[in-house]
């Protein structure tokens, strides 16, 4: 089940994933609002009768200097990239506990590992998400769920993109700092994902796997 905010990029992606040979449920929500994401679980187990993984994906960000963001704009960027990943992770975890455990991956970001000049909330709230990851792992690991964190290196989504197009220095910066010389494409990011919430990954929870092309090693 996928849950976004716009109906037409949903559609897009259940005739995708259609077309691929497989199922994709659809409903539209806002991770921002608890009751509302509390209505897109339970959707969620009545379509599907249990759950058994979540992706926390949404985020977004806003670059600038420290110095010159708003109280308004900090509010809503550690609103989006922290509170709302640790509401639905209890959420799930509610859900999850009752039907034997499950799986939840935190999609952060490599500016959560590291120092991220320009992205001062955003890298503190994916820092925080790292470490919620790791702290949910150690109190739920009693109820068979897993937790971790996927921290992922600057990629051609669109919120990527358009970092990019914004702020030419980072697009050079990519090119300079990600040892393959490139943004990460989709799937290299989905992929190891999918490993995460997959039985190969049963012993593995608290861990935060860095998918950066080797940004944070130099």
């Amino acid at each position: 089940m996928a849950c976004g905010r716009t109906v037409a990029d949903l559609e897009s992606l259940a005739a995708e994933i259609a077309g691929l040979g497989g199922r994709c449920e659809i409903v539209v929500g806002d991770v921002r609002r608890r009751a509302e994401f509390d209505a897109v679980l339970d959707a969620a187990v009545e379509r599907c009768g249990r759950l058994d993984g979540l992706v926390n994906n949404a985020g977004w960000n806003r670059l600038r200097d420290a110095l010159d963001y708003s109280e308004e704009e900090v509010d809503e960027l550690i609103g989006l990239n922290l509170n709302a990943v640790y509401w639905a992770c209890v959420a799930g975890a509610k859900r999850m506990r009752q039907t034997g455990g499950g799986t939840i991956v935190n999609i952060t970001s490599q500016a959560g590992v590291v120092g991220a000049p320009g992205r001062a909330p955003y890298s503190a709230a994916k820092a925080g998400v790292n470490n919620l990851s790791r702290t949910l792992a150690a109190e739920w690991a009693r109820f068979g769920i897993r937790v971790n964190a996927l921290a992922p290196t600057v990629t051609r989504t669109p919120l990527g993109e358009a970092a990019m197009a914004e702020r030419p220095e980072l697009a050079a910066e990519v090119a300079e700092r990600n040892l393959f010389g490139r943004p990460a494409e989709v799937g290299e990011i989905s992929l190891p994902t999918i490993f995460l919430l997959s039985p190969a990954a049963s012993m593995i929870t608290g861990h935060v796997l860095v998918v950066d092309g080797g940004w944070t090693i130099t």
